[in-house]
């Protein structure tokens, strides 16, 4: 099976909806799965709401390690108004990846889809969650079998080198097959009241 190993780097504007573009391409044909593994990260911050000034749409924020940071809201957040100091804003960020090997399936290729942004309901505390899905077709240039590695290459030419757990795949894997790679990225952020 693949292991894949990765560290979540997040950057998040508070109360800010995720910007993701979306280009549909059409999805190649399922493949013939031979082997599959996946692998998440789950990534959650938490700042305390020291102060808010509704009229400059503004909150001051206070992070783990006691750092002060003062940011604009903008105005697509819903239900600013029910922001107050104390309230805390966590930010949960996911990263998930799964492989499947492709026996002589479709030749390169990505499609991607877009959900959300979902939001708070008029009168609760702002939210907000959106995820995305890319999938790709990525080809096998190298193999290194002692390392149980495979070196692949996207569709827009970058190369990722993926460790293959299952001694036993790697003996069927040949240079020029190819796999069907999903990455799925989720942003989930909400403001809610501590409990005492």
């Amino acid at each position: 099976m693949y292991k894949f190993c990765r560290s979540a780097a997040v950057v998040v504007a508070a109360f800010g909806a995720v910007g993701l573009a979306a280009a549909d391409v059409q999805a190649p044909a399922p493949p013939k799965v031979i082997d599959a593994a996946g692998a998440a990260d789950v990534t959650t911050l938490t700042a305390k709401i020291e102060a808010v000034d509704q009229a400059k749409r503004t909150v001051t924020l206070k992070g783990q390690m006691g750092h002060l940071v003062t940011l604009n809201v903008d105005q697509s957040v819903k239900n600013f108004a029910q922001v107050k100091a104390g309230d805390e804003i966590v930010v949960k960020y996911v990263e998930a990846l799964s492989i499947k090997l492709d026996k002589g399936g479709a030749g390169r290729g990505a499609s991607f889809a877009t959900t959300g942004p979902v939001t708070a309901a008029p009168g609760q505390k702002p939210g907000v969650a959106q995820e995305r899905r890319t999938v790709i077709v990525a080809t096998v240039q190298g193999i290194d079998v002692p390392r149980q590695e495979v070196l692949l290459q996207g569709p827009a030419g970058n190369f990722a080198e993926v460790k293959v757990k299952d001694p036993s795949v790697i003996k069927e894997v040949k240079v020029g097959d190819n796999v069907q790679v999903t990455y799925t990225e989720a942003v989930v952020i909400d403001v809610v009241t501590p409990k005492k």
